[in-house]
């Protein structure tokens, strides 16, 4: 399961399904910062004065990290910055959920309102997400030995 798990193709797709969807959920982010607010504004979670600012950086963080991801730049940068983002994603969400707030998680649709078992499903899809990024955090990835390279170069 390890050999499995660290495979060059199983650690691609996992970098492809993570950097995919933060890709995709930056993209309405990007077009639409004003709507983002609102989104985070409704979360009632941060002070008024971090919205504006968090409404315009975190897409572009979301967007640069999935695109390092994907490609395998920054692997282990980009997979933290990513695993960190869901973290207070989770918290955020189960703090909705907790006071019953009907609002939509602001993950890929800006819509206002939201069922409250669409909180809860989200919230499970972070976590399998944040298990996502920490099996490309963790991964060693290919390193060679350029020491033993150099030794069996001499030597022929």
């Amino acid at each position: 399961m390890k050999n499995f798990i660290s495979g060059r193709f199983f650690q691609i797709a996992l970098r492809l399904i993570v950097g995919g969807l933060f890709l995709y959920a930056s993209l309405g982010k990007l077009f639409n910062q004003e709507a983002f607010a609102r989104a985070i504004y409704n979360y009632k979670f941060l002070p008024d004065a971090f919205i504006n600012i968090l409404a315009i950086v975190l897409p572009y963080v979301e967007f640069f990290s999935a695109v390092f991801l994907i490609f395998g730049i920054f692997r282990k940068g980009s997979s933290f910055l990513i695993g960190v983002m869901l973290i207070v994603f989770i918290i955020a969400l189960s703090r909705a959920y907790a006071l019953g707030l009907d609002i939509s998680c602001g993950c890929f649709s800006l819509e206002t309102v939201s069922e409250k078992s669409d909180i809860l499903s989200r919230i499970i899809q972070d976590i399998l997400l944040l298990a996502g990024c920490a099996l490309i955090y963790f991964n060693p990835g290919r390193k060679k030995d350029f020491s033993e390279n150099n030794i069996t170069k001499e030597n022929q």
